[in-house]
């Protein structure tokens, strides 16, 4: 017999949903023109890897062909980020040292997928505990959990790209 939908909401930790409230919160300041600094820009993505590698481990062990996935997976976001050149019109104000970045649901898009990810792969593991020992299913969602975070990355490297070389030998 399975579980009603109202059952399994109502086995929800609270942290689930407070996670969700703060990827809104930041998702939804993400579609306003923002000024960041560099160390702001590596924040997320450091964030999602983090977020990404604990619900790798959690559910399936890093250190098997999932670990493999996931890091192939970030490979793979990057990649495509970079190929994407996304986001664009970024500028680099030289004298506020801040790098001006387009607003854009991307973000919220991107972070909203991850939760989503790490939801479904925790409900169908808790309906299902066998799923995490089956090598596709954990494949699958370690490099689904790998691309998403890895986009981000590849995100924050495209806008870093848009310093001006001589910005750091100036600074140094």
């Amino acid at each position: 017999m399975h579980p009603t939908p109202l059952q399994i909401l109502s086995h929800i930790p609270g942290f689930v949903w407070a996670i969700l409230v703060v990827i809104l919160y930041f998702g939804i300041k993400q579609t306003s023109t923002t000024a960041m600094r560099a160390k702001r820009l590596i924040v997320l993505p450091a964030l999602w890897l983090v977020f990404g590698a604990w619900g790798v481990e959690k559910s399936f062990g890093l250190d098997g062909l999932a670990g493999l996935a996931w890091l192939l997976g970030i490979v793979a976001g990057v990649l495509t980020l970079r190929a994407l050149r996304w986001p664009g019109k970024v500028r680099y104000d030289a004298d506020s040292r801040r790098f001006i970045v387009p607003g854009s649901w991307v973000p919220m898009m991107l972070m909203l997928g991850i939760f989503v990810l790490k939801f479904a792969s925790g409900m169908n593991l808790a309906l299902h505990p066998d799923y995490a020992h089956n090598a596709t299913y954990a494949m699958a969602f370690s490099a689904a959990f790998g691309l998403f975070s890895g986009a981000f990355l590849g995100r924050a490297t495209n806008i870093l790209s848009h310093r001006p070389q001589a910005c750091d030998t100036v600074a140094a």
